[in-house]
């Protein structure tokens, strides 16, 4: 599509040139010409110095590396931002098991309009992923989990953190790529972790059920103040120098400054959970898990981490037969055929 066609697409002279294909849809050897949103941008160069422009795209059902090379890169580089809706002409190819595009011509629709949602037959909500439960019942579940928990003091902490930050809660990724990086996904992944442990501590008296369900509720609200721009995530100022792990326990430490507890060492048990749910110092947390609460928060949340990127894994799988192409960060190919029933 020429930029003067291209523009009376944008002026409302002409429809969407073409129904959206959905990036898990996609397959080898497609012809594109479509809009996406940009999850990130990198300025790169090859081993001979030649510029390219390695780009991550996304719409709704996942996401898609896509490279712009040479003479491409140099016209387009400037026009485009991370965050940005686009209009793409191009090709897919696969490189190294895995889909990708490469890109002819790429276009910000903001440069032709002020509101992308106004462009005739475009429609923002194809382009950005959004997690596949309905957030609004996922909040309602997370709000009733956090009434059941004990003592009073505590449940009222969780709940005021949660209504502070509601709006935000419900719309933030649980990260920028690994794992729930979509709308939605740090609520997706807190209810699930949350939920997981309130179940376990039930069958296991040593645990403080009310503590445990805390922690797992609140153990990634850092992220709020890590990340920024839930639809094209990055990293906050203090997200880059500190983490979601010491400005979660912040968020913790202040709320709690406000409420009168009978015990003064419950707020700094559920810091502990928060600072030390990576489990491991090697793996970025701040200490290692010292209760038995934050033991449990810390296997729950690696498992629902790892099951979604199992999930996403085999979602975007392009592979025949009944293993998935290699995960690069667990390490292994996936068996995603079904058992045959007995």
């Amino acid at each position: 599509m020429s930029a003067e066609k291209f523009a009376e697409y944008l002026r409302g002279e002409v429809p969407y040139p073409l129904t959206h294909v959905l990036i898990q849809e996609m397959q080898e050897g497609q012809q594109i010409s479509q809009c996406f949103l940009v999850k990130q941008k990198t300025q790169r160069a090859t081993r001979a110095g030649d510029p390219y422009l390695e780009i991550l795209l996304a719409d709704r059902s996942g996401t898609i590396p896509a490279r712009a090379w040479a003479e491409v890169a140099q016209r387009y580089a400037t026009q485009f931002d991370e965050g940005d809706f686009v209009f793409i002409e191009g090709r897919t190819e696969t490189y190294r098991n895995s889909l990708q595009i490469i890109v002819g011509s790429i276009r910000r629709l903001e440069s032709y309009e002020g509101e992308a949602g106004k462009i005739p037959g475009f429609d923002p909500g194809l382009l950005v992923p959004t997690s596949e439960h309905d957030i609004d019942e996922m909040w309602r579940e997370l709000l009733e989990l956090a009434k059941t928990i004990t003592p009073p003091p505590l449940q009222q902490l969780t709940t005021a953190l949660l209504e502070a930050n509601a709006d935000r809660f419900k719309e933030f990724p649980a990260a920028i790529q690994y794992h729930h990086a979509y709308l939605g996904g740090l609520l997706e992944h807190s209810l699930e972790v949350a939920k997981s442990v309130a179940r376990f501590a039930e069958d296991y008296p040593e645990l403080n059920r009310g503590l445990a369900t805390a922690g797992a509720i609140l153990h990634d609200i850092g992220k709020l103040r890590e990340l920024e721009n839930p639809i094209a995530p990055h990293h906050s100022f203090s997200g880059q120098l500190v983490g979601h792990l010491l400005l979660g326990r912040d968020m913790v430490h202040e709320e709690a400054s406000k409420i009168a507890w009978p015990d003064e060492r419950l707020p700094g048990l559920l810091e502990h959970i928060i600072v030390s749910h990576h489990g491991e110092l090697e793996f970025g947390s701040a200490i290692v898990p010292k209760t038995a609460e934050a033991i449990a928060v810390y296997y729950f949340d690696n498992l629902s981490a790892k099951l979604n990127m199992v999930r996403m894994h085999i979602t975007k799988d392009s592979e025949e037969g009944d293993f998935t192409d290699w995960h690069k960060l667990l390490g292994r190919k996936f068996f995603k055929g079904k058992p045959v029933d007995s």
